[in-house]
């Protein structure tokens, strides 16, 4: 599927429902309802995608260690979940959906990991060059839908979060 397909139907709807999903559940930790970042954030969130899309994760890690030394307490506690959640939207294994999780639902079958051979004592060479080869494939490819389809998932989030933020403003 191409990137801007997934634009108009499974990055628009994840890209509400996670943010939604993180609203409800900070909603307590919020002063009257407050947007958990600022606006030029999430500026900075949407521009860093556009222009260096491998580097969000790195951006939204930063962004939540900074907001960690604040303080601990409570109104911060919503920011530092928000950056969470852009970390994990790149790519986490444990969460239900990423970028990265839709990328590898999308490899060819030989590059999905369940077909890769695991690495085991006693693989001939022929194995493992077989077992790298398909790797770096994997890797590639991974990189490539990440560069490409990063951007268009942050777009919609962004866009998302300014429409929220807004409606925190006005109530």
């Amino acid at each position: 599927m191409n990137v801007d397909s997934l634009s108009d139907t499974t990055y628009r709807q994840q890209a509400k429902e996670q943010l939604d999903k993180l609203l409800d559940n900070v909603n307590h930790l919020l002063d009257n309802g407050k947007f958990p970042v600022k606006r030029t954030q999430i500026y900075g969130l949407r521009e860093i995608a556009r222009q260096q899309p491998r580097e969000v994760k790195k951006f939204a890690n930063h962004q939540r260690e900074r907001t960690r030394r604040k303080k601990e307490n409570r109104p911060y506690q919503a920011e530092i979940e928000f950056w969470t959640l852009v970390a994990n939207l790149c790519s986490n294994s444990t969460s239900d959906w990423s970028v990265n999780k839709e990328g590898r639902s999308h490899l060819p079958e030989e590059l999905r990991d369940k077909n890769i051979p695991k690495h085991r004592p006693g693989m001939t060479h022929e194995e493992q060059r077989d077992r790298n080869e398909r790797m770096e494939q994997q890797r590639e490819r991974l990189a490539h839908w990440e560069n490409e389809h990063i951007p268009a998932f942050f777009e919609r989030f962004c866009t998302h979060a300014l429409y929220r933020l807004g409606l925190a403003e006005n109530s």
